[in-house]
């Protein structure tokens, strides 16, 4: 545990309107009014350049996204990207064209990574456009929310 030296963010990586998509924008939602002054959640459409710039002086950075890694529907998988890329899912770990991986990677090429990255994956059903979540990924934000909060608590003080 250490104490906090610079800003902590919950990113929520997606797009309210293209079905699972929205599951990163959906947690950043259920987050209101439930985080220590420090912890700031937001959203985010997936850039890359634009979340490089939201990983810059971040003493933390928590990534929430829909991806396909081959799971079951809703499964939630937890990565460490702050010494390691993300591990290879065939190209479809993000349903973003240029993704996460390619953002944290060139946050770490240009020397901006924050010493805590950790990347809340949730299995996705679909990401067609006008559709809502499914209730597989749906029924997973709670379990995410509390995920990422207890993962927040353990690596700092005061959280």
């Amino acid at each position: 545990m250490s104490d906090v030296s610079g800003p902590v963010r919950i990113i929520g990586i997606g797009n309210r309107d293209r079905g699972d998509d929205a599951f990163g924008p959906r947690v950043v939602d259920a987050f209101q009014d439930r985080l220590p002054e420090h912890v700031s959640a937001l959203e985010h459409s997936g850039e890359v350049a634009g979340l490089v710039d939201l990983m810059t002086d971040a003493a933390a950075v928590y990534l929430v996204d829909a991806a396909v890694m081959g799971l079951e529907p809703g499964c939630l998988r937890v990565f460490d990207a702050s010494g390691s890329p993300l591990p290879a899912m065939g190209g479809a770990f993000s349903s973003h064209a240029l993704g996460l991986s390619e953002a944290i990677e060139l946050a770490r090429a240009l020397d901006v990574l924050p010493p805590v990255c950790r990347v809340f994956a949730v299995e996705a059903v679909s990401f067609e456009a006008g559709e809502e979540l499914t209730e597989p990924v749906a029924s997973a934000v709670p379990g995410v929310v509390q995920a990422v909060i207890d993962s927040i608590r353990q690596e700092y003080v005061h959280a």
